[in-house]
C-alpha cells in the first residue's frame, strides 16, 4: 500500500517490515542489501533454471568475464567477479567438465593457466543473455524505471568509493 505522503510502498513483504513492529535491524544497510542480494540471486537463479540450463549466476559471471577478457588468469577473474580464488577455482573445474572453458598454461607464468570460453560456452552466453537480461529488469522492477540508473549509480558509488576496499571486490 502506497504512502500517501510520500509515494513510498509499504507493505508486509518488504523486509523494513516486521510482525514485532520492526527493528533496527531492518533498517542497517547491510541486512538490506542482504535481502536485497538474496532476492537478486533468486530472480536470476529462476530465469537460468527457467531456461533449462545448469548454470548458476556466478558460473554465467565467470563465463562471461572470460569471453569478454581471453587469457584472463584465475586470480583476475576472482577479483573482477568478487569472489575468492578458491571458490572460482570449483567454479572453474564445473565450466570445464562441461566443455564451456577452457584452462591453457599462460604464456608469462608456467605456474598460472590462461582461461578461454569454448565455442560451446559462447553459444550458451548467447543464449542466456537474454534471460539474464529479463532477471535484471525483474530485479529493478519494484523502482520506477526513470530511477534504475540513479540508484545503480548510487550502489557502486557504495561499493566503489565509500567502502574500504577488501581485496575482493
Amino acid at each position: 500500500m502506497a504512502d500517501e505522503k510520500n509515494g513510498e510502498e509499504n507493505d508486509a513483504k518488504s523486509p523494513t517490515s516486521s510482525k514485532t513492529g520492526g527493528s533496527p535491524l531492518h533498517s542497517a544497510p547491510n541486512y538490506l542489501f542482504w535481502c536485497l542480494h538474496k532476492t537478486s540471486m533468486s530472480i536470476v537463479t529462476e530465469e537460468l533454471e527457467n531456461a533449462g540450463v545448469d548454470i548458476t549466476p556466478l558460473q554465467f559471471a565467470a563465463m562471461i568475464t572470460i569471453q569478454l577478457n581471453p587469457g584472463i588468469d584465475q586470480a583476475t577473474l576472482a577479483y573482477e567477479i568478487g569472489y575468492d580464488r578458491a571458490t572460482i577455482g570449483g567454479v572453474l573445474d564445473r565450466l570445464e567438465k562441461k566443455g564451456l572453458i577452457a584452462r591453457r598454461v599462460h604464456p608469462q607464468d608456467r605456474r598460472a593457466r590462461a582461461l578461454f570460453i569454448e565455442d560451446a560456452g559462447v553459444s550458451l552466453v548467447a543464449e542466456l543473455e537474454d534471460k539474464v537480461a529479463l532477471a535484471q529488469k525483474k530485479i529493478l522492477s519494484p523502482l520506477p524505471e526513470k530511477d534504475h540508473a540513479q540508484f545503480l549509480t548510487m550502489v557502486a558509488r557504495l561499493i566503489r568509493d565509500d567502502l574500504p576496499h577488501t581485496g575482493e571486490f
